[in-house]
């Protein structure tokens, strides 16, 4: 079975965000590739994005089309493009994540847009919740904050420069 640990940076948080940012680990048994992508801004709504959604995803300092220097990583992809090479990568994949329905919810909408449809397991792995889960099973309560919970169960949490980027390398 493969799993894909997607994240996505948006255009804010409203329902009619849109993904400007997609990452990708596809581990199979047979190995692990990763795909990291920008959406053409030809293809963003920028009107009707949230300003400190965008402030926060770094939208105006990392993506190529946007940024004063020029960027050559991540490649940029017409949404299109990008719907078939995230349908691609996901197909009959389940999908790993921070709170991964934020990211499927506006990838799903893309998807749609574009004439096609998700084939991704529906039943996706959110792990904070597996997180929380498992220190409650500890005996502890899990804190409210994901990041204060990575902590609690471990696990550095990223800088806050690596924390809105959609591929942590």
């Amino acid at each position: 079975m493969a799993l894909v640990f997607l994240d996505t940076e948006t255009t804010g948080l409203h329902r009619e965000r849109q993904p400007w940012e997609i990452a990708i680990i596809r581990r199979t048994d047979a190995g692990q590739r990763q795909l990291h992508l920008c959406v053409d801004v030809q293809d963003l709504d920028l009107e009707s994005a949230d300003p400190a959604g965008l402030e926060i995803s770094g939208f105006h300092k990392r993506h190529p089309q946007v940024r004063l220097r020029p960027l050559q990583f991540p490649r940029v992809f017409r949404a299109a493009e990008a719907v078939s090479l995230v349908g691609e990568w996901t197909a009959g994949a389940t999908i790993v994540g921070v709170i991964p329905q934020f990211d499927a919810e506006c990838l799903t909408r893309m998807f749609l847009a574009h004439g096609g449809s998700p084939a991704w397991n529906p039943d996706l792995v959110d792990v904070v919740a597996l997180t929380a889960a498992r220190i409650r099973e500890r005996g502890l309560i899990p804190d409210a904050d994901y990041s204060n919970l990575s902590l609690q169960f471990g696990v550095r949490t990223p800088s806050a420069g690596q924390r809105h980027t959609a591929l942590v390398i």
